[in-house]
């Protein structure tokens, strides 16, 4: 893999939160078959050697991975009993900053079940993303069932938003990019905050759920029927949830509830990065009225309005929004910088939606790869991040949220309402209301 590349905005911006708290996500994997421990060790380091992946290192705005040469065994594979609660264990480590900085950005585990094999890998977010950690997944499975790897170069992410995103084509609109962001802006005047926490407390906890076996199919022919797609509906579910169990802060001229959606920013590259090893995720938000929020069709119509609308401009927003937010909160103290964020940037929830679609490990499933999790963490934008990814027929929830601004009735509750109302409409039976 190539050695060295620049940070892009997005990396730089994240990096300044993880001065605040951890900004750590997770993948993790079930198969049917069982594998010994050993084995999955010598795998891992395998993956680390043949992708190039080790230490990272960070001068100024370049970055670049340092082989480990014959040093992994500092940083072996975490294995854990089969009893295991796996949400407090992702829930501790979602927590848990990489204070050494020898130690690479990865942090690998397996559940020493002796029927089937769980494992997966907690990592620094601003390193990598889902598409990225996917491959790295890949790798390590394939090492462990002593399958030839996959054919394909990987390499670092060498280009910035500017370049891959905001020109090119022609495509960039300076005086329409200002305009968006001044919309924003004024919509988000209009929206709930959420309520602050005595104290700032930054841990998180992940709550686990799924979608029955079939509704991911069943869910697609919804979509398919109502000209929209999955992920609105996720995301209008997830609005519908935050509206009724997110605490907010009650003011006469702030009445709408505003959700985030986290957006994979390579198919709007002006070059191929479909397999390149990076952070490259953009952020759109959807806006809803209480007239919206109390009538199930008018919702997901204004969902799906709203995202159509951003889609062909979702590369350059983001970039600008991540260069105004960058270039803002330097001139915001560390301690404040949630408060901040919940200010300028007040969303109710975000969601992360992933399908596995025809790639590993769907091509895997169901023989031998079962099911497929990815956690999200909250940062500073929102109280709470819905990760939901589809492989085959079901559909695995994870919910991450903050402790300080949400109990765990709520957070439950959240979770609850979504799974209810999208297998409703897998079911073809949802109320209108």
């Amino acid at each position: 893999m190539e050695a060295v590349a620049s940070l892009n905005v997005f990396q730089r911006l994240v990096r300044t939160w993880e001065e605040v708290h951890p900004y750590n996500a997770a993948q993790v994997v079930t198969l049917k078959s069982a594998v010994a421990p050993h084995d999955a060790q010598r795998a891992w380091y395998q993956v680390l050697e043949s992708m190039g992946l080790g230490r990272v290192r960070v001068d100024s705005r370049q970055m670049k991975y340092e082989p480990l040469n014959g040093e992994a065994t500092r940083y072996p594979l975490r294995v854990l009993p089969v009893d295991v609660d796996l949400s407090a264990h992702l829930s501790s480590e979602l927590n848990r900053p990489f204070g050494d900085p020898d130690e690479p950005p990865f942090r690998p585990f397996l559940i020493a079940d002796p029927n089937r094999s769980t494992f997966g890998v907690v990592y620094r977010h601003w390193v990598a993303d889902s598409v990225s950690i996917r491959q790295v997944m890949q790798r390590w499975h394939d090492a462990m069932v002593n399958r030839p790897p996959a054919d394909t170069q990987t390499g670092m992410v060498a280009s910035g938003y500017w370049k891959l995103f905001g020109r090119g084509r022609g495509d960039l609109r300076i005086d329409r990019t200002v305009l968006a962001l001044f919309r924003s802006h004024m919509r988000f005047r209009q929206v709930l905050k959420v309520q602050s926490a005595r104290g700032e407390n930054y841990a998180v906890r992940v709550i686990l759920g799924s979608t029955a076996v079939v509704c991911a199919q069943k869910l697609r022919a919804y979509a398919r029927r109502h000209d929209t797609t999955v992920g609105n509906l996720l995301l209008a579910s997830l609005a519908e949830a935050a509206a009724r169990y997110i605490p907010f802060q009650h003011r006469p001229n702030r009445r709408n509830v505003a959700v985030g959606n986290i957006v994979d920013l390579r198919p709007h590259a002006h070059q191929d990065v479909s397999d390149a090893f990076g952070l490259l995720l953009g952020f759109t938000h959807i806006v809803c009225r209480p007239t919206d929020l109390s009538d199930w069709r008018r919702l997901l119509r204004v969902v799906t309005l709203q995202n159509r609308a951003s889609r062909s401009v979702v590369a350059q927003d983001s970039g600008a929004w991540m260069l105004a937010a960058l270039t803002t909160q330097r001139l915001v103290a560390p301690e404040r910088l949630y408060r901040f964020y919940r200010k300028e940037l007040p969303l109710a929830a975000g969601l992360s939606n992933v399908n596995l679609g025809p790639d590993w490990p769907a091509e895997d499933h169901p023989l031998s790869a079962e099911e497929y999790l990815r956690v999200s963490p909250t940062g500073p934008m929102a109280p709470a991040v819905l990760s939901a990814t589809t492989l085959g027929k079901q559909t695995k929830l994870a919910l991450t949220y903050r402790i300080a601004l949400l109990t765990d009735d709520q957070a439950h509750a959240i979770l609850r309402s979504v799974s209810t109302r999208v297998m409703e409409l897998a079911e073809g039976h949802s109320s209108n209301s």
